[in-house]
């Protein structure tokens, strides 16, 4: 594992949540790697690497997570979109059973090695296309940060909310105020849910950003 991570250039950072710290390997300087690693499929969608940046979005979730630490215990969860894996890490040391995923191979490496480096050896890892989840089960919690600034993505997202949130389960939404992130909110409301927001500030690399935080459960 720690052999694959060196073929990208790697930097290490420290995560402050409210009452712990947690540590990831993250690529170092990802910018040069956006044009190398995006790829078309055969239908011509293109696929863009965001998962080698470190995105505001999924401080501001883990940080949610540490402060609502009580109610995470026991949880069955599952991360969309888990990118370095920070969101799951938080849900798994506030004591719930994690499911990641992502679309990307690599990403889901570099998850499994931030997970282990921070204590966590219980987690699933799992390469997942949301268009097609390949799970038939519920899951009382559902994470995903920065996962909806393309509209392509709304209905695969609302259709696994639907097949996977249990009844009473929440899904989690961090989203860095994105102009288009009010046409999602309403397009979940206008299918059978509901949702309360909250908005926190994170600071990365000298820039500040207004992340929301969206609390998603069925009407």
């Amino acid at each position: 594992m720690k052999n694959y991570l060196k073929s990208y250039p790697i930097t290490h950072t420290t995560i402050q949540l409210r009452d712990r710290e947690i540590q990831l390997t993250i690529v170092d300087a990802p910018d040069r790697f956006l044009d190398e690693l995006s790829r078309e499929d055969s239908e011509g969608r293109l696929f863009l690497p965001y998962w080698i940046y470190l995105w505001e979005s999924a401080i501001g979730l883990a940080r949610h997570i540490s402060e609502k630490n009580e109610t995470f215990p026991e949880k069955y969860i599952l991360e969309i979109g888990c990118g370095y894996g920070l969101g799951g890490i938080a849900a798994c040391q506030a004591g719930a059973n994690v499911v990641f995923t992502d679309f990307e191979h690599d990403a889901l490496l570099f998850s499994i090695h931030n997970a282990q480096q921070n204590g966590i050896d219980s987690a699933i890892f799992i390469q997942m296309d949301w268009n097609t989840p390949c799970f038939h089960c519920k899951f009382d919690l559902i994470l995903a940060s920065d996962v909806i600034y393309e509209e392509q993505n709304w209905q695969p997202i609302l259709e696994l909310l639907q097949n996977l949130l249990s009844d009473q389960g929440t899904a989690l939404f961090s989203e860095p105020n994105r102009k288009n992130a009010d046409g999602f909110f309403k397009y979940l409301r206008n299918n059978g849910f509901t949702f309360e927001k909250t908005t926190c500030s994170i600071s990365l690399d000298q820039k500040t950003t207004l992340i929301n935080i969206y609390t998603v459960k069925r009407v």
